[in-house]
């Protein structure tokens, strides 16, 4: 099994030496979180990567809060999160938007959508302020990326609009579309904020209490954890943040400023033999991921899922 498995390197169209990355493919990490990158880009990246790595199959993520756009540059606009709830069916709206996103996400090689953003609050990316609203539409954009073909990721755990509410002012907020969402997730992604009434001292990402006791024991979840996206976070010491998340019971690191570095401190951890069921739980994990991508849909051309964002809606 190799450590840096674990790690998904962030790769920057523009910006990132190719070469870097594809060292890190033939080393081994899992898979790759891409940025910025033209659909062919991507695509030709994701092909490249994959005859390079050990593995027959790969990983690609897309770090989203609301639209592919975000990630390729060239896809087309979708409604905004926030314009769901305002539609005449706004679940079916939710479930369009997620399979079309899928679809587009799938025709450019990314098999892993990082949303959606089930924060609470008024504006994009949040569903809505209202929790029943948020778990519904949620439900439904999860559905339309499942069988679009791509995994999903509900972020950003336990929900930063609770950020000075207590524990039980959460229970009855924030908390709700996880726990009604947790049995179609994919994976759950933490906040790189604090919630003192928590835990005080870490940020929910680094956080026993949040992610082992609140999480897990307390909302009994089950699945995979990915971390934050390390290049975003307030991470003083890189290399020790990603250790201390992989033993407080993330299974990934997400892109992190030097891959290299971090792949070498999973290495050292591992050999100490201190990651062994972090690493066999997230090779686990993947291995169950790459089955359930492979038994989706086909991927459409380009061309195609993209004409699917400016059709006609009674067309989608």
């Amino acid at each position: 099994m190799k450590p840096a498995r674990i790690v998904f390197p962030g790769f920057w169209f523009g910006q990132s030496n190719l070469k870097d990355a594809e060292n890190l493919a033939r080393c081994g990490v899992g898979g790759f979180c891409l940025y910025g990158g033209t659909a062919q880009q991507t695509l030709d990246f994701t092909k490249r990567m994959l005859d390079l790595s050990p593995y027959d199959n790969l990983l690609f993520c897309a770090d989203i809060n609301e639209d592919l756009k975000e990630i390729i540059t060239d896809a087309p606009a979708l409604p905004a999160n926030s314009a769901l709830a305002q539609k005449e069916n706004p679940q079916d709206a939710a479930y369009r938007k997620g399979n079309i996103l899928a679809r587009m996400a799938k025709a450019c090689g990314i098999n892993w959508v990082l949303g959606p953003v089930l924060d609470l609050g008024y504006a994009s990316p949040a569903f809505s302020d209202n929790p029943l609203t948020v778990t519904r539409l949620a439900g439904d954009f999860i559905a339309g990326l499942s069988n679009g073909g791509v995994l999903n990721c509900i972020k950003y755990f336990p929900g930063v609009s609770g950020v000075l509410k207590t524990l039980a002012q959460m229970e009855d907020a924030e908390f709700m579309p996880y726990k009604h969402t947790f049995r179609r997730a994919d994976s759950v992604m933490l906040s790189d904020m604090i919630f003192p009434n928590i835990d005080n001292d870490n940020q929910a990402i680094l956080s026993d209490k949040m992610i082992k006791g609140l999480l897990k024991k307390r909302l009994n979840y089950k699945g995979c954890v990915m971390s934050f996206p390390l290049w975003k976070g307030r991470f003083r010491y890189e290399e020790a943040s990603a250790i201390k998340m992989l033993h407080c019971g993330v299974e990934n690191i997400l892109a992190p400023r030097t891959a290299q570095a971090v792949i070498e401190a999973v290495e050292r951890e591992t050999n100490r033999g201190l990651l062994s069921d972090e690493l066999f739980r997230s090779i686990s994990n993947q291995e169950m991921f790459t089955s359930k991508v492979n038994a989706g849909p086909q991927p459409d051309s380009i061309t195609k899922a993209f004409s699917l964002a400016t059709l006609p809606q009674k067309m989608k």
